[in-house]
């Protein structure tokens, strides 16, 4: 989409979504995938139990679980176990027995998001780009976001915004500055990635930080849940 009016592109917004924890919980079905896929490919029953994997990307989720297991990081192709991951991970997401929600406020914040004309939304993720679309395809709420920067793109969260950025110029005909993107998480991973490019941070304590913890690293804005709307849109208006 090309827009046509220099007011609403000079003063277009990029919002940026993580999805686990802030969007949704599955559960643990995405979790519980990539042990099951560990297991089958090192015999090692529950690989990634020390591990915490929240902000964290899938591939970077892996390479510290073999460095952990003292393997050889090139033991398991990233490609191989991703490729298995999503596999399993479509059989995982259907299983009755898990505690699947939305996050409180959704969707009727990407409803209302979704209708303002100097927004464009995008999601910011660890998840592999399938990954991603699987989990937010079984809440039905993939067709909100128009782009999007996963951990398949790079294993450095930190580097996923320019990522976003290049890819809102592909899709708009033009950039959307630093000061006009906001990342919206749940972890301080999700903080660091934004301000280490500038952008703006909204915290949201509905994953296992709290919100005294969130806001102990700066973001721009701390909320306890994404559920006043009105509040929420009031941010992308300032």
């Amino acid at each position: 989409m090309q827009w046509r009016h220099e007011g609403v592109q000079g003063a277009m917004k990029l919002v940026l979504f993580d999805i686990d924890g802030t969007l949704v919980s599955t559960g643990a079905a995405g979790s519980d995938a990539m042990r099951d896929v560990f297991a089958e490919l090192t015999g090692i029953p529950d690989g990634f139990a020390s591990i915490a994997m929240s902000g964290k990307t899938d591939p970077s989720i892996l390479l510290e679980a073999l460095r952990q297991h003292q393997m050889d990081v090139n033991a398991i192709p990233v490609e191989v176990f991703h490729e298995r991951y999503i596999s399993r991970l479509r059989q995982t997401l259907q299983e009755p027995h898990r505690s699947r929600r939305l996050m409180p406020g959704l969707p009727h914040l990407l409803d209302e998001l979704a209708r303002q004309e100097d927004i464009v939304l995008g999601l910011l993720t660890g998840n592999v780009a399938l990954g991603a679309q699987l989990k937010l395809e079984s809440f039905g709420i993939w067709h909100y976001f128009r782009l999007g920067a996963y951990g398949s793109d790079h294993h450095d969260r930190n580097a996923l915004v320019p990522v976003a950025q290049q890819r809102v110029q592909a899709l708009l005909g033009h950039t959307i500055p630093s000061e006009r993107t906001f990342v919206i998480g749940d972890t301080p991973r999700d903080i660091a990635c934004a301000h280490v490019h500038s952008a703006r941070a909204i915290a949201v304590a509905t994953g296992t930080y709290s919100l005294a913890e969130l806001r102990q690293h700066r973001p721009e804005h701390c909320v306890a849940d994404l559920s006043d709307v009105p509040a929420m849109v009031r941010i992308f208006q300032e």
